[in-house]
């Protein structure tokens, strides 16, 4: 076929396609061809425990693949809404079709994870985006290496260390999980196989219901002696990273890479005064403090915004800003002009504002 010829097929493709395009027909016969969405397909579901879910998903012909420990968003409509999270990749690359896995646990009165845990089936599509995130491990693998996770926190690091085993590269690496109860341990399985397969894993399963122990720098050291020399890695509830971070401020100690789930507020130095929220594409207002972000007081007003992440990593939530200033609840900074384009899960009022919403 002449090269030069293949702009005029499309464009007559196009104009035999109207008022439909091109790619429409093409997602009917194959979602995964889409050339304006990266679908993905589910090809098998686990269930992990009762509330957590491994779904096995193939992408599109557009995906451009991942590393161990990245996250992907994942879009989809529930109820007739269409809604995005994010969810870290639990897998190795190299599967047969670029196939790649998350693991989703129900979160109580979330609209998302509830349906990928129990409502998905064999054959469904999503939509995802490319793999993004530098949770992941370096150019170069240290020779020790310290995992510290807790609850769904495990996903992220699970990739991770199925990489390395999968190339035979993996440290010695400790690592510790919380689980509340046996029941409740994601990957239960794989965890026993990966630690029977490398002896170098010295995995340590901490059940915190049973035990009553939860992370400390005390308990730290007792576990892992010599946990300032290994490069170190943590995902999980916001309070286990808090404890993590403050240990590793305080002690000389080899890097610490944290992965949060949720959004860290700062506590601000200066009262946050909060104001009056004007949603002037809608024409609702609210009043909201200083501390309660954008999105939460205006779902709180009967609005339904949409949003992703809800932790200021997705930008799914950007609006513009009218008029007022905000604050950054990661940083406590205030900023805003008239046309700020503001992440509203993360940004606060500061005095009244007026948002595109």
């Amino acid at each position: 076929m002449n090269l030069t010829s293949i702009p005029k097929t499309l464009s007559w493709l196009e104009r035999l396609a109207t008022p439909l395009a091109v790619d429409d027909y093409v997602e009917m016969i194959n979602p995964l061809w889409s050339r304006r969405a990266i679908n993905a397909r589910v090809v098998s579901i686990k269930r992990q425990t009762r509330e957590a879910t491994t779904i096995r998903l193939q992408p599109g012909r557009r995906w451009t693949g991942f590393r161990p420990g990245q996250f992907v968003r994942v879009s989809l409509p529930v109820n007739g809404i269409r809604q995005t999270r994010c969810y870290s990749i639990c897998s190795a690359t190299g599967a047969v079709n670029d196939c790649f896995e998350i693991t989703v646990k129900a979160v109580a009165e979330g609209r998302v994870s509830p349906h990928l845990n129990s409502g998905v089936k064999l054959g469904d599509v999503v939509e995802i985006s490319e793999a993004e995130g530098a949770f992941t491990w370096g150019a170069t693998l240290p020779e020790k290496a310290l995992f510290i996770s807790a609850g769904s926190g495990i996903t992220p690091l699970m990739g991770m260390a199925r990489e390395a085993a999968r190339c035979g590269t993996l440290p010695n690496l400790v690592w510790l999980h919380y689980a509340p109860a046996a029941s409740e341990l994601i990957f239960a399985d794989a965890l026993a196989q990966l630690q029977h397969d490398h002896p170098q894993l010295h995995l340590q399963v901490i059940f915190t219901r049973l035990d009553g122990e939860h992370f400390s720098g005390r308990a730290l050291r007792r576990r892992c002696p010599d946990w300032q020399d290994r490069s170190a890695w943590a995902c999980g509830p916001g309070a286990l990273l808090d404890a993590a971070e403050a240990l590793w401020a305080a002690t000389p100690a080899q890097p610490l890479i944290t992965e949060r789930f949720q959004a860290k507020a700062m506590t601000l130095g200066d009262p946050a005064t909060g104001g009056t929220l004007t949603f002037s594409g809608s024409g609702h207002q609210a009043e909201a403090d200083g501390t309660t972000s954008i999105l939460d007081a205006a779902e709180a007003a009967g609005l339904s915004p949409r949003y992703g992440c809800r932790m200021g990593i997705c930008h799914g939530c950007t609006v513009s800003l009218k008029s007022g200033q905000v604050r950054d609840l990661r940083t406590g900074k205030a900023f805003g002009e008239e046309g700020d384009l503001i992440q509203i899960c993360v940004c606060a009022p500061v005095g009244d504002v007026d948002v595109a919403l």
